[in-house]
């Protein structure tokens, strides 16, 4: 059962990791499993076979939450994006009581509330990013693609930094959007000319983001150990703020004006973040223990 349990959680990473607005890593840090990957990470250049090993649940989590993110999830999002957007929503504030909880037992200074002040700047200062065209050459092409895997990897590492969005406002989203989804078309139909065709992209897509989980998680395991009074603060702040920045995304991605929704689907998004607020309350109760400080 913990088994399925972690694997869930790394499914939510994964999707979480697709979704413009959405942070990954924040999500990993809602659901109680963020110190541990980042712990695995750290260790992963020393002893790779434990680090794996520790945290292989999530990372099979975090695969299939990929693969359900680059499919189901961007066929939901062009069809229901409110009641989807609302789960994730959902989901990321039902990680509010735990996060206070924590904050409980550390002393507040005003260097706390100025870091999680700085966060919320940050956070909204992404709602001011737009999307850029971008027309590389074919050598350029396969440098941007490093530069993709590398801006996500950090993205993962970096709470309330969504890749999505990242990729957005430097023009690169849709080019990952359109390799993933190419490669898994190529899998779901067999298609193996079309799967070795994409070989080298996705083996420079994955460098990327392996160099850059390794170089940014071991800075956040850095801070983790030294400030993690600080790292709360900050999660609370990216918290506060990420819904307003989701719901403002969301807007940004669809044609239609989704806040004028039928009466049905708003009854449908209330229900979802209702499900999303519960998921991640009892998630964060089970986990409480671990997200205390040290």
């Amino acid at each position: 059962m913990q088994t399925l349990i972690k694997m869930i959680k790394g499914a939510f990473v994964g999707m979480g990791s697709i979704l413009p607005g959405i942070s990954g890593s924040m999500v990993a840090t809602i659901l109680g499993i963020y110190q541990s990957l980042i712990q695995a990470l750290n260790q992963l250049t020393k002893h790779p076979f434990q680090a794996i090993a520790s945290v292989w649940q999530y990372i099979v989590g975090v695969l299939l939450g990929f693969g359900i993110g680059f499919v189901v999830i961007e066929y939901l999002y062009e069809r229901i994006p409110l009641p989807l957007t609302l789960l994730f929503i959902g989901l990321v504030i039902g990680a509010i009581p735990g996060i206070i909880k924590t904050l409980k037992k550390i002393k507040t200074t005003w260097k706390h509330l100025l870091t999680m002040v700085l966060l919320m700047i940050i956070m909204i200062s992404f709602l001011f990013m737009s999307e850029t065209t971008q027309s590389p050459g074919d050598f350029m092409y396969y440098i941007v693609i490093f530069i993709i895997g590398f801006l996500y990897a950090t993205a993962l590492i970096i709470p309330g930094l969504s890749g999505s969005t990242l990729l957005m406002a430097l023009g690169f989203f849709q080019i990952l959007l359109a390799l993933g989804n190419d490669a898994i078309d190529a899998v779901f139909t067999l298609d193996f000319t079309a799967l070795f065709s994409q070989l080298p992209l996705i083996l420079i897509l994955a460098s990327g983001i392996i160099i850059g989980l390794i170089v940014m998680g071991k800075l956040m395991y850095r801070i983790l150990e030294k400030h993690q009074s600080y790292f709360f603060y900050g999660v609370l702040g990216i918290i506060l703020v990420s819904p307003f920045n989701i719901l403002f995304t969301l807007q940004d991605n669809t044609s239609d004006n989704v806040f004028q929704s039928s009466w049905m689907i708003w009854t449908f998004a209330i229900l979802s973040l209702i499900t999303g607020f519960a998921i991640t309350y009892y998630m964060t109760h089970r986990e409480s223990q671990k997200e205390t400080l040290s």
